[in-house]
């Protein structure tokens, strides 16, 4: 065992350097490492605000610098930087991908409505990023086909209840591109499976039994058998996605983001099976 210098290894690399500046790299080599992991989704997945885990990571390098294990905060960092290359760099994630992502055949049978999964809203409650992208690929599905039906999970910001909720913009939308359209709406959901419980209890007041179900790509294995959990016939489509190019994985930031996306949905799925949610 040695320390971040590797004294004690008999070359005694380091000997007098001072303490300070020890603990100093070993909070460096903290703060990189958490931020190669970040960079894949590690610290979104733990749930964990980005700024306490810099924190975090800072203190233990430096804490364990000068110990007899401050020499593994190398090979955290090393780790962190090889798993970040591989990930951007290889043709590792499309077949990943595949895994996660459910696209059911149009079978012929009749589809009650069209059910889409919510997502991020801005601060005035305008649909962002992915859930934008499910919102336009639902609705353009349900005029597409016909389904008399659509119906939307309103979000809006947990930690500050004064924002608006993303009813208005959804309403908008819908009815810009699609005011033949039935909207109806679940409220106060924060997780698949609230909204698939909502989705459940209004398909059974209205008497629904098959719905179309349009979410993300890595998210649509995860939230279609949620949904059939709580005993609704399904139809799964994955969104069409602006964040990244579904087919062509071809860009660096593209695969990390989709990495990301499958830590978290594996990290999801884990925790659903265990509560049998799915």
């Amino acid at each position: 065992m040695s320390d971040l210098l590797f004294r004690g290894r008999g070359a005694d690399v380091g000997a007098r350097a001072p303490t300070i500046i020890v603990r100093g790299a070993g909070a460096l080599l903290g703060l990189c490492t958490v931020q190669f992991f970040a960079t894949l989704g590690v610290v979104d997945t733990l749930g964990m605000p980005l700024s306490l885990a810099r924190a975090l990571a800072m203190t233990i390098g430096a804490l364990v610098a000068t110990s007899s294990v401050g020499s593994w905060l190398w090979g955290s960092t090393t780790t962190g930087a090889l798993l970040l290359l591989t990930v951007s760099y290889t043709p590792l994630i499309p077949p990943l991908l595949d895994a996660f992502v459910r696209r059911d055949p149009e079978s012929g049978q009749p589809v009650d409505a069209v059910v889409v999964f919510s997502g991020s809203v801005t601060s005035e409650g305008r649909v962002m990023g992915p859930a934008l992208d499910r919102l336009l690929t639902g609705i353009a599905e349900g005029k597409r086909r016909r389904i008399p039906a659509l119906v939307l999970s309103t979000v809006g910001d947990d930690d500050d209840p004064t924002v608006a909720t993303s009813e208005r913009d959804q309403r908008e939308l819908a009815a810009a591109f699609a005011p033949e359209l039935a909207l109806r709406f679940v409220h106060d959901v924060h997780s698949t499976r609230d909204e698939a419980l909502a989705f459940a209890a209004l398909a059974r007041t209205n008497g629904w039994r098959r719905v179309l179900v349009v979410t993300s790509p890595a998210h649509t294995r995860r939230a279609c058998k949620s949904v059939e959990r709580v005993g609704l016939a399904v139809q799964c489509l994955p969104a069409v996605s602006r964040s990244y190019a579904l087919s062509r994985l071809d860009r660096p930031d593209s695969r990390r983001q989709v990495f990301a996306d499958l830590l978290y949905e594996s990290a999801a799925t884990l925790l659903y099976r265990s509560r049998g949610w799915q």
